[in-house]
């Protein structure tokens, strides 16, 4: 290959690396919409989702001091308990999107959403079927 060949083709793939890089580092200070679901113990994020499947690959989600107020589940009674262990919530979220990692207690997760404020939570009443 000729050298005018080469120098395009060079700078396309360092300008395909810096967007690459950009994109795996974190987000400061964005809102995601998502579905965010209680598994027990914790929560998972699932960006871009609207209805009680979550699909693609989760965020760990940490949330902030306020976050139980607004996203809480809506039962109290001990006949409904698995809904107290394991609920689904659409949301509107402000936060920090965490760069490229392993994060979690068995490092499962690709990234982190640190939650800054909720900006709108309905919770799902979802069944199996669904």
């Amino acid at each position: 290959m000729s050298a005018r060949r080469v120098v395009p083709i060079l700078l396309l793939c360092a300008l395909g690396l810096a967007v690459l890089i950009h994109d795996l580092m974190g987000k400061q200070n964005q809102t995601f919409d998502g579905l965010i679901v209680l598994d027990a113990d914790h929560y998972e994020f699932y960006p871009n989702v609207k209805d009680c499947n979550g699909r693609g690959t989760p965020y760990l989600l940490v949330p902030d001091a306020h976050f139980r107020e607004i996203v809480n589940a809506s039962s109290s009674d001990l006949q409904h308990l698995e809904a107290l262990l394991h609920a689904k919530w659409r949301a509107r979220l402000n936060g920090k999107l965490s760069h490229i990692g392993r994060y979690g207690q068995r490092k499962n997760y690709w990234r982190e959403l640190s939650v800054n404020y909720v900006v709108d939570a309905v919770q799902l009443n979802c069944t199996d079927t669904q």
